[in-house]
């Protein structure tokens, strides 16, 4: 049986398989963190290629066949341009995404965290000097969401948290 679910996501990480395809970990209000196939992708006739790069936000049509989601059309909503133009933005936004990719559960809706994701990529983009401080505020907002925090913690404490965790040493940031 095929199911057809459209969805708005996140896209986190993709990688890329042999030949024209690429696994793609989207985000998505409704289901949480899903793994999805990008078929012909790498393609240069795509046209979903360019919606599919990391932290952008897409409206997506997912097809489920025998047990493995298939991304079967993407509509760009954002881009977050003026993130990517920026690398101390982009430092900001990997080790956001790092932590989001690492902790969040499998097929989970996690409605809270996804509005978090969006008001800091929102922020993010508009932002002209974002600080360590802004970064701890929206990672104490997602640990919290997602029950590993009841209390707010400075930079440095959520990094050891998070390491503990995730059992993996964190990457720097760049600011």
């Amino acid at each position: 049986m095929r199911q057809v679910v459209q969805t708005e996501a996140f896209v986190l990480k993709k990688n890329r398989l042999t030949g024209a395809d690429t696994i793609v970990t989207l985000f998505t209000k409704e289901q949480g963190k899903i793994i999805s196939v990008a078929k012909g992708v790498k393609k240069i006739t795509s046209r979903r290629a360019p919606h599919l790069q990391t932290g952008n936000l897409i409206r997506s049509t997912l097809a489920s066949r025998h047990d493995t989601l298939y991304i079967q059309e993407t509509t760009l909503i954002s881009a977050f341009s003026s993130i990517k133009e920026d690398m101390k933005k982009m430092s900001i936004l990997f080790i956001y995404y790092f932590v989001l990719e690492r902790l969040l559960p499998r097929e989970q809706p996690e409605q809270e965290s996804f509005h978090i994701t969006l008001a800091l990529m929102k922020e993010l983009a508009r932002s002209e000097s974002f600080t360590k401080t802004r970064l701890a505020f929206y990672l104490n907002a997602l640990l919290q969401s997602l029950g590993f925090l009841k209390e707010n913690k400075s930079y440095e404490e959520l990094i050891m948290i998070v390491e503990e965790l995730m059992n993996e040493k964190m990457p720097d940031l760049v600011i």
